[in-house]
């Protein structure tokens, strides 16, 4: 999976000591003498898997993670190759050229990547079958503090991450703190939970996008009400320590920073899913960023929403003013 390659470099002037475990987490510790306290948010993407090379050249592809086929048809992707990206496009028959019952019916199999070769031989010294492609789309700023580009899910949770990790550089905090860019969320949460077996927290707190519902089609009766510009948004189910919830909302309420609520029935689909149950328990805690079009090519997010995660996360650490007392919903 897609990693996050210079999350290491950078926050390795923020904290005591960086390592990398074997499913490729990265774990930044900043040492301290209280409980040890994880934040967590994950550096893989969804990608495309090149599974077949036809003899003219052509690849065909499965999807690693949650993507809609839909949106792939005449998008340019980047295949990763060892050291080098090979530019493709993804092709499918045109609609001059189809019959009418093959019209709109779009499956993985009557999709390819273009990289332009004439020839098996050809495309093979290019990439091999079980190269990952890419979504390649450039970012930029919108009207209104928005911002768009591909695989905000979940860049803009490292960047939090990086941006706490440098703001408590030099405060004396009451938490053992671990920061840890986790692998393989999007196709199981497998990093997260080697990540949390290994550190063994006492308080996780998960840093994710989450479904804005504030555009045409969603309902906010059974999708939620969350807008884009309102604020971090701050999970509420069984998947959430109730204390630690409650903490975070004080926080908040205190430093008069701007959030929203989303309430979560079943285990939110974040890492936090698999931390609650790792060892005996973690009290875990779920801040997202709203995010329009998740999964896509031109996700969309809120600049505004973002500081308001760094805010709120800033001042719970250094005010450490959370509940241990028992659980409870």
């Amino acid at each position: 999976m897609k990693l996050a390659k210079d999350f290491s470099t950078s926050i390795s002037s923020f904290v005591n000591e960086v390592r990398t475990d074997a499913l490729g987490n990265i774990i930044a510790h900043k040492h301290g003498s209280g409980k040890r306290i994880m934040l967590i948010a994950h550096q893989d993407v969804v990608s495309l898997m090149i599974t077949h090379i036809d003899d003219n050249g052509f690849l065909y592809i499965k999807s690693a993670g949650g993507i809609d086929i839909s949106l792939l048809p005449a998008r340019k992707v980047v295949i990763l190759h060892g050291e080098n990206s090979i530019t493709g496009i993804i092709g499918k028959k045109p609609i001059h050229l189809m019959k009418d019952d093959q019209i709109g019916k779009i499956s993985l199999d009557n999709l390819w990547i273009d990289i332009g070769a004439k020839s098996k031989a050809e495309a093979k010294d290019l990439v091999s079958i079980g190269d990952y492609a890419y979504f390649c789309s450039e970012f930029e700023n919108l009207p209104n503090d928005l911002i768009t580009g591909s695989y905000f899910d979940d860049q803009v949770g490292l960047n939090v991450l990086m941006r706490v990790a440098e703001q408590i550089a030099t405060e004396a905090v009451p938490w053992d703190i671990y920061f840890v860019a986790s692998n393989y969320e999007e196709i199981g949460m497998r990093g997260a939970t080697v990540a949390a077996q290994s550190i063994q927290p006492d308080v996780c707190i998960c840093i994710d996008v989450t479904h804005a519902t504030d555009y045409p089609t969603m309902n906010v009766i059974s999708d939620g009400d969350i807008k884009l510009g309102d604020g971090c948004v701050l999970a509420k189910g069984p998947n959430i320590y109730s204390n630690l919830f409650s903490s975070l909302e004080k926080t908040a309420l205190l430093h008069q920073i701007k959030y929203q609520i989303e309430v979560c029935t079943y285990p939110t689909g974040t890492d936090a899913n698999v931390i609650q149950l790792s060892g005996q328990g973690v009290k875990t805690a779920v801040v997202s960023i709203p995010c329009r079009y998740m999964h896509t090519p031109y996700e969309v997010c809120s600049t505004k929403d973002i500081e308001c995660a760094i805010h709120i996360l800033y001042e719970f650490i250094c005010e450490a003013n959370f509940d241990y007392g028992n659980y409870r919903n």
